[in-house]
């Protein structure tokens, strides 16, 4: 949190000139990632950012942010309406619990999503969070946009897409089963998760990618208080990201191992 600095108020009407002079449209669909504490206090709280999204958005909008929680993986029994997402921010698990929001089905790497696109994101139940047909692959199709309330680049998920299309040397598959709450009964369930090789444990510092979408001018960001906002197209962050990956499958690592070259 900012402690050293007297913290600003941020209105919903400063968002909606910044969302729109950034290139938020009418009808957009946004994956979010935020941390919010960066760019001041809220003025009427979280839904601050939500009504101005929406004043923004209009009705054929779509919103989607990161519901994460890997106790799953821990053995611990998942339950889609109840358990929250841990390390997402405030702002993704207040969306979470809106009575409007649908959940992606996978039980470590989830969505929560409002708006036009919500039950179709929310009916794609695929073994990987990241696989040909799941959500991530669809915000793509549907030609997604990328906002960062706060957040900087480190922060997207979608950076395991294609991660995992790439067959990273650094990661590898591993199955988890467990208890899964549906259709009003627990059932065993098993998902996968493209995992960290431990062994490596690879330090990853993805910033390349925003200089990249930056020199190309695909990439837009403006101030707020002690923090940013940035907005991209989903698809040139994949674009981007598949590049650099395709040249060195090790470039985001930072503790490259000795005998890995590009």
């Amino acid at each position: 949190m900012i402690t050293s600095k007297k913290m600003r108020d941020v209105t919903r009407q400063q968002l909606v000139e910044i969302f729109r002079s950034l290139g938020v449209q009418a009808g957009d669909g946004l994956l979010i990632h935020s941390a919010l504490q960066f760019l001041g206090r809220p003025a009427e709280g979280l839904e601050t950012y939500l009504a101005a999204l929406q004043d923004v958005l209009g009705d054929e909008g779509t919103i989607a942010v990161p519901a994460f929680n890997f106790d799953f993986a821990r053995g611990e029994d998942y339950d889609p309406a109840s358990t929250p997402s841990v390390g997402m921010g405030a702002f993704s698990e207040y969306i979470r619990q809106l009575p409007a929001a649908r959940r992606t089905p996978h039980p470590m790497q989830s969505l929560a999503v409002l708006g036009k696109y919500a039950q179709d994101l929310a009916g794609r139940d695929t073994s990987s969070a990241f696989d040909d047909g799941s959500t991530f692959d669809r915000m793509l199709e549907l030609d997604f946009k990328l906002l960062l309330l706060g957040a900087d680049i480190q922060a997207v998920a979608m950076l395991h897409y294609c991660e995992q299309r790439a067959e990273v040397p650094y990661r590898h598959w591993k199955e988890f089963t467990g208890n899964y709450f549906l259709n009003g009964e627990w059932d065993k369930r098993t998902y996968r998760m493209f995992v960290r090789d431990m062994q490596v444990d690879a330090q990853l510092v993805i910033t390349a990618i925003q200089d990249e979408l930056e020199s190309r001018e695909l990439w837009s960001q403006q101030g707020l208080n002690y923090g940013a906002v940035a907005l991209c197209r989903l698809a040139d962050f994949v674009a981007v990201a598949d590049e650099l990956l395709a040249a060195d499958a090790w470039v985001f690592v930072t503790n490259r191992p000795e005998n890995q070259t590009a």
